[in-house]
């Protein structure tokens, strides 16, 4: 890949949150972006109600939503803008989150488009135990971006936090493990691991090339 675009890297941080620990995750991604030199949007999804899921009597998730409504809500235009967009959400039985995904069918009509192609993708995610689906959650979160023939970006072994965490982190993405009653907080490896996300996907954004092409002119154009 070389570098062509002489305005650099826009990244595009888009999240799901209950209890914070998401959120927490989504900024230290969004500093390393922006470390990494990248214009940087950080926004929330459509918020969804009822929320089954969460213990809305929790004095940490009414603090975490206060914040998190404060947040931009993430827009197909916040695609169009990036090329690099990071996406996460708490993990629901190794899955994302309802609104994340509705969000991701909100914006179809960029697929349609093709408007997505040759973009860097990745991916986080906040879980409550080690084995709660953390990892699985981090590949669902990937998958919509091979569809829209994006580039994916993971975290490699060169860093350093990611050997040494005992907690959250993939080369899937980043991730936090949180404890079932949210006593354990975000680690520094964990935001070590997230920052180093954040700024190799600025740092690839800055290379990319974007090759937007309609998938619908290639169906009508298609042998019988």
């Amino acid at each position: 890949m070389t570098s062509i675009d002489s305005d650099g890297a826009t990244v595009c941080v888009i999240c799901d949150s209950r209890y914070g620990s998401t959120l927490a995750l989504a900024r230290e991604i969004a500093e390393g972006a922006d470390s990494g030199g990248a214009r940087v949007r950080l926004c929330r999804v459509e918020l969804s109600e009822p929320e089954f899921s969460v213990d809305s009597e929790r004095a940490d998730y009414r603090e975490a939503q206060r914040i998190y409504r404060e947040l931009p809500r993430a827009t197909a235009d916040d695609l169009r803008w990036a090329k690099g967009i990071v996406w996460g959400s708490p993990t629901r039985y190794g899955l994302m989150s309802t609104p994340l995904r509705a969000f991701i069918d909100e914006v179809a009509p960029l697929w349609r488009e093709g408007a997505l192609i040759g973009k860097v993708g990745a991916a986080f995610t906040s879980t409550g135990g080690m084995h709660s689906g953390n990892e699985m959650t981090l590949l669902s979160l990937l998958l919509p971006f091979m569809q829209h023939g994006m580039i994916i970006a993971g975290v490699p072994h060169s860093v350093p936090a990611l050997v040494r965490t005992r907690k959250g982190g993939s080369p899937y993405g980043a991730s936090a493990v949180t404890g079932f009653d949210g006593t354990l907080s975000v680690d520094d490896n964990e935001k070590a691991i997230a920052r180093a996300l954040g700024a190799r996907v600025a740092r690839l954004a800055a290379q990319v090339r974007p090759e937007p092409a309609s998938v619908e002119l290639a169906a009508a154009n298609r042998e019988p």
